[in-house]
């Protein structure tokens, strides 16, 4: 049988190959490193899992705009896919955190077999606010996929003057 000829495209498979074996040495031992469920090396925050590959999550940070305007701060956040009351939101004194969980459970029964796969998915994302904001009063609505934060500005204290004795 003869050898198949290399072509361009499998030199860029051997490049990323490569960088993912560099990747992974780099951040050996780090919580934040896995590999994802299609083999890709993949960067999260803390998870459940098993070295067996059972239990998986795939955490994933949205695509997020923010702005500022004189009244409010205006976040966006994508979350494709997501139904409204899988999502969490909670205010705290110096952002907001949104947390989206997705569990996967598939049984399978036969004659002398068992399995029972489950994958946990999802979405997570902290968003600092600036100190003139009033956090908890957070409005938020979901809409085709977007979510959409708005957080009122308070107004500033007016200093006051101290003498030097």
């Amino acid at each position: 049988m003869a050898a198949r000829r290399s072509t361009l495209w499998d030199e860029f498979i051997r490049m990323q190959e490569e960088m993912d074996r560099l990747f992974e040495t780099f951040f050996r031992g780090s919580p934040f490193f896995r590999r994802s469920s299609a083999g890709t090396p993949l960067l999260e925050g803390p998870s459940r899992r098993a070295e067996t590959g059972i239990v998986e999550s795939d955490y994933r940070q949205p695509l997020t705009d923010i702005w500022e305007t004189d009244k409010e701060v205006v976040a966006t956040v994508e979350l494709p896919g997501v139904d409204k009351k899988d999502i969490q939101i909670n205010a705290t004194d110096d952002g907001i955190e949104i947390k989206v969980e997705k569990k996967d459970e598939k049984k399978e029964e036969k004659k002398g077999m068992f399995r029972l796969e489950r994958v946990y998915s999802g979405f997570y994302r902290f968003i600092p606010l600036p100190a003139n904001v009033n956090a908890d009063k957070t409005a938020a609505t979901y809409k085709n996929g977007v979510l959409e934060l708005r957080v009122p500005k308070v107004k500033a204290k007016k200093g006051r003057e101290i003498k030097v004795n």
